[in-house]
């Protein structure tokens, strides 16, 4: 893994950036049809801003965990993770700490979350880093950041579960949800799994399969119809520049057909 370092003098603090492009899709895209289901609200901003800053500071403190688990000792990498994981940890606890003031039944999210991290802990430190499970565990994360937003924004700890006024959130985790595991079934079949027939005939399947999420609105088959086209166009070894700008354009594609379908 890569990540940039953004240093503006000798003495200023290492501020390192994740190198995992695709997964600030992951972060953005939910955040975006949260503000469209729900609505601006300086607590919908706050926990966007918290919701980013958690991601580097999960990211690296995890890479720590991980290399302390795997050599038995606080290692110079290992430490150098956790100082690059300190900044975001300091960052995103002020955003946190508010909301946690506002809504104190964040604290059971909080520990729901915070056990999903420790599973991809797990799976990392057993080599799964870069598997479908880790990948997926991840999308579902991502997903859960629109009713999350709902919840917050109206004070309801139960995510709005069984109430007609969330079932917007809700419609947008699920398309979130589908536009990210095709994303992740696409990707590998591109990159890591080229070489697997499998991965390229079980994206492709499951990108028509998604066309149905045009039963929910016809304007669904706008970002579903593109995901459909490229995971039959885009080539097994295109460079990753390629294959990112894809994405990006099929993401603006999911938040604008998801816009229209549920503003």
């Amino acid at each position: 893994m890569t990540t940039a370092t953004a240093q503006s003098s000798p003495r200023s603090v290492r501020l390192a950036i994740p190198g995992q492009h695709g997964a600030w899709a992951f972060l953005v895209v939910p955040l975006l049809l949260g503000f469209v289901t729900v609505g601006w609200s300086a607590t919908g901003g706050l926990f966007a801003v918290a919701w980013i800053l958690a991601y580097p500071a999960s990211y690296y403190l995890g890479r720590a965990v991980v290399i302390r688990w795997r050599r038995g000792t606080w290692s110079r990498l290992a430490k150098r993770e956790l100082r690059d994981a300190v900044p975001w940890l300091v960052m995103a606890a002020v955003p946190s700490l508010v909301l946690l003031a506002l809504r104190p039944w964040l604290l059971w999210v909080g520990a729901v979350l915070g056990a999903l991290w420790v599973v991809s802990v797990w799976l990392t430190r057993t080599g799964h880093e870069r598997g479908a499970g880790n990948d997926l565990l991840l999308v579902a994360q991502a997903s859960l950041a629109v009713p999350l937003m709902y919840g917050i924004v109206t004070d309801s700890p139960a995510l709005g579960v069984g109430k007609a006024a969330a079932a917007d959130a809700w419609w947008a985790a699920l398309i979130c949800l589908v536009f990210f595991t095709g994303s992740v079934l696409h990707v590998k079949s591109l990159i890591r799994e080229a070489d697997d027939r499998r991965w390229a005939i079980a994206s492709r399947v499951f990108h028509v399969a998604a066309l149905g999420m045009g039963l929910i609105s016809p304007w669904l088959l706008l970002p579903f119809g593109a995901a459909a086209l490229r995971a039959f166009v885009v080539p097994a070894g295109a460079r990753p520049a390629v294959i990112g700008a894809v994405e990006i354009v099929v993401s603006v594609l999911v938040v604008v057909g998801a816009g229209l379908a549920l503003g």
